[in-house]
């Protein structure tokens, strides 16, 4: 993939501590990158953490949502290698409070950039999930990828059901996909 002369990246999500650091890694790591950030800047993005990396030219930020079929085709529109999507609504505690939000943005948001990534040919997905799909690991114990999904919250449920469809879609279209999980 990194072989190419050239990679282009949709980074989802990259306003966001975890996507940030990624966006920060990959340009400091490789010349031969360009990424595109689409981000919401809800509560959990902020461009400020990446104030150091805004004038690199190689670098740019589009404000948008996932869960907005419009903006996801425009953007996508313009010619990707591979799209990393961070996008997620997160934290327990506030979908317990109102599972609505996690549904919108986890599920149909994903959909939505998967339907955009089959209609342009995408070559690569690549799915960011959490290990909150797996539900409580034992003391001293961690999950194996391939564990059942017994997820335990209203969060964790939606990004689950993100993972399938995910799966899904590289089943059904052949949309080439790689799921990893950050907990």
């Amino acid at each position: 993939f990194f072989g190419r002369k050239f990679v282009k990246l949709l980074v989802t999500g990259g306003a966001g501590f975890i996507g940030s650091n990624f966006i920060r890694l990959l340009l400091a790591s490789r010349n031969d990158v360009e990424i595109i950030n689409f981000d919401k800047l809800t509560y959990a993005g902020n461009l400020e953490n990446l104030a150091d990396v805004a004038g690199n030219a190689r670098y740019s930020f589009v404000h948008g949502d996932i869960a907005d079929a419009k903006a996801v085709n425009e953007v996508l529109s313009g010619g990707f290698d591979a799209v990393v999507n961070f996008a997620a609504e997160t934290h327990v505690d506030r979908s317990i409070e109102d599972a609505s939000p996690f549904i919108r943005t986890n599920v149909m948001g994903t959909l939505l950039l998967l339907e955009a990534a089959r209609r342009v040919k995408l070559p690569l997905f690549l799915h960011i999930s959490t290990d909150e799909v797996y539900g409580t690991a034992p003391a001293g114990k961690s999950f194996r990828e391939d564990a059942q999904l017994e997820p335990r919250s209203p969060y964790a449920a939606s990004k689950a059901s993100a993972d399938h469809l995910v799966s899904a879609y590289a089943i059904t279209y052949g949309l080439p996909v790689i799921i990893r999980l950050i907990d």
